[in-house]
């Protein structure tokens, strides 16, 4: 029988390793990786949102997934350099966008109250189908990475419209990258 002093050293020694033992593992992904320290980084934090997104899909409902990481995009905005950057309503938005575009069909388009928004490139002109993203995430990797993360752009593109739009809005991912499309498309309903 294990006296109290011995049980107490015992469950410290556990919890040392059940805490220590994550962080070398993911030190030996680390220093294991090729690159610059920054590619190093990014390699590790891509390894991490595949694992986080493998438990998020294998633990939690489809509602509360999209829910979660909606909650995400909506606060990767609000953390972004767009945010309060566009002014003038979804006209003027749209308008912008067009001058954009460095060629290829228009990304953007208004039927009434509804906006078809397909994000097929960057104002420096880099594509979606040559690899870009808006998430750095994405762009590079990480391979097998699931379809659940493009809520997260569901959530980012529907706090960008109803900042532009001044009034909230629904948005529907029509189709992405990630879940076997040739682009990103949302459906934005304004009323």
């Amino acid at each position: 029988m294990l006296n109290r002093k011995d049980f107490l050293i015992q469950i410290g020694a556990t919890g040392l390793v059940a805490t220590v033992a994550p962080c070398c593992a993911a030190a030996a992904e680390l220093s294991a990786a090729e690159g610059t320290p920054i590619d190093r980084r990014m390699t590790f934090a891509q390894t991490w949102a595949k694992r986080m997104m493998d438990n998020v899909d294998a633990e939690l409902d489809e509602t509360t997934r999209k829910r979660l990481l909606q909650a995400n995009g909506r606060a990767c905005f609000l953390g972004s350099n767009e945010h309060n950057q566009f002014q003038g309503g979804v006209d003027a938005f749209i308008e912008q966008i067009r001058k954009w575009v460095k060629g290829g069909p228009m990304p953007i388009r208004r039927e009434g109250d509804v906006v078809y928004f397909d994000y097929t490139q960057n104002p420096a002109g880099l594509k979606v189908a040559d690899g870009w993203c808006l998430c750095p995430l994405v762009e590079r990797g990480p391979a097998g990475l699931s379809g659940t993360f493009c809520e997260c752009s569901v959530g980012y593109v529907r706090q960008m419209f109803t900042e532009i739009a001044c009034k909230p809005v629904r948005v529907e991912l029509l189709e992405s990258l990630k879940r076997g499309g040739r682009g990103c498309r949302f459906r934005i309903d304004l009323a």
